[in-house]
């Protein structure tokens, strides 16, 4: 079948098969989820099947031929496979190392699959802006976007996981430097609460504001957020200036 016959012509019943989703309907949230669930639930029939089949080789003798008694007691296979496999080769790949390293292949390509599945669904990805205190990790991408004049927003969230309280966090912004040496100053970002109360097993949002003069070039800005005390924590900042209208 053509690949536009398969995304068209394949009906929307209810079972919950890859076949059933509404590929039409790609920006319906609902559709979505659906074609989300259907795309995980095949991958892992396909992941059953795979291991099923293995184990099914391996009780066979690694390569498909049937173990035979020998005469004095002890276990004899054939020399190669019905399919001409040497046993040697078959119980490297079905009994060893190589086994082990073709599955966690198999199922990093797998993850990787599922996870691109759902951006090509339209759904929302785990990600945002964000700052593990207790962990001194920072996840994400703090964007911004705006026409001049205006003022450009994002959200950056604080968690504090931990049993402590860690007091007052304040956040700094670097200059936003574009690539032809124009800057935005650090002083046109207001970052609203600052400093922020970070109680112990806690999240707070912190928003991050930009305002764009007539004055400002357009341009792709980039900078960085860090934390106040925690040297160990930023996060890469990129803002984007368009001409009005654009």
């Amino acid at each position: 079948m053509h690949g536009k016959d398969w995304l068209v012509g394949r009906g929307s019943g209810e079972n919950g098969n890859l076949s059933d989703v509404p590929w039409a309907s790609v920006f319906d949230p609902a559709a979505n989820a659906r074609a989300l669930s259907a795309i995980q639930a095949e991958g892992f029939r396909a992941a059953s099947e795979l291991v099923d089949r293995f184990v099914g080789l391996a009780g066979l003798g690694g390569n498909g031929g049937e173990r035979t008694p020998a005469t004095n007691g002890a276990e004899r296979t054939p020399a190669t496979s019905a399919a001409g496999i040497p046993n040697a080769v078959g119980a490297s790949v079905f009994g060893g190392p190589d086994f082990e390293r073709l599955m966690k292949s198999w199922w990093s390509v797998t993850g990787q699959f599922l996870l691109g599945s759902a951006r090509i669904a339209g759904l929302p990805t785990a990600g945002g802006a964000s700052f593990d205190l207790t962990k001194a990790d920072g996840k994400g991408l703090l964007e911004l976007d705006v026409a001049l004049p205006g003022r450009a927003t994002s959200e950056v969230w604080l968690h504090n996981r931990g049993p402590d309280d860690l007091g007052l966090v304040r956040l700094h912004c670097s200059d936003l430097l574009a690539h032809d040496g124009c800057v935005v100053p650090s002083s046109a970002m207001h970052i609203e609460p600052n400093p922020v109360p970070m109680p112990r097993r806690s999240s707070r949002g912190v928003s991050i504001n930009v305002d764009a003069s007539d004055g400002v070039h357009p341009g792709v800005y980039r900078g960085n957020l860090l934390a106040d005390g925690h040297p160990d924590l930023w996060l890469p900042v990129v803002l984007t200036i368009r001409m009005p209208g654009t």
